[in-house]
């Protein structure tokens, strides 16, 4: 008996496309994979020999965010078609550029998603990872709030302070 073929959403287009088309085929050979693609890079995506039926246009803001996908409706529409894995394209090695188009992964696929490096490179993220590294984006983020209204304030702070003593005890 055999299986049918994996149903993959790709989330993100660019000129590593066909890299990331390759790298998912290797994973999971046969795989049927949609693409959601940014406005205006349509001809990358025909380029990389995507079928227009099987591409989406994301004309939200000028990036993938879990709001724009449900705003614009295309994360309705992939529910209702119903994937097996959400893959996205990362746009450097290190996917330091993929917070937001992560988050719209996990929106779509709250198991878990896969990623693909320019040079090919597949790694499966995991929604516990996930979180994980944006729980410590925001502590960072606080912590640096933090630090920046005791630089900010504590001075002015303890000068109005010295000020009050001075004038209290003339």
């Amino acid at each position: 008996m055999s299986r049918r073929p994996e149903r993959i959403v790709l989330l993100r287009s660019g000129r590593h496309l066909s890299v990331a088309l390759g790298a998912l085929g290797a994973r999971w050979p046969g795989c049927h994979v949609t693409v959601v693609a940014t406005a205006g890079t349509e001809a990358a995506v025909e380029a990389a020999g995507v079928a227009r039926a099987d591409t989406l246009v994301y004309e939200g803001r000028p990036r993938f965010e879990p709001g724009g996908l449900l705003a614009t409706g295309i994360a309705w529409r992939l529910w209702r078609r119903g994937y097996d894995r959400v893959a996205v394209l990362w746009l450097d090695p290190y996917g330091s550029d993929r917070s937001n188009v992560d988050r719209s992964a996990l929106l779509l696929s709250p198991r878990g998603f896969a990623a693909v490096t320019p040079d090919g490179r597949l790694f499966e993220r995991r929604t516990t990872a996930t979180i994980r590294r944006e729980a410590g984006r925001a502590a960072r983020s606080l912590a640096v709030a933090a630090g920046l209204a005791l630089f900010a304030y504590a001075p002015a702070a303890i000068v109005r302070a010295y000020r009050r003593l001075r004038a209290a005890h003339g």
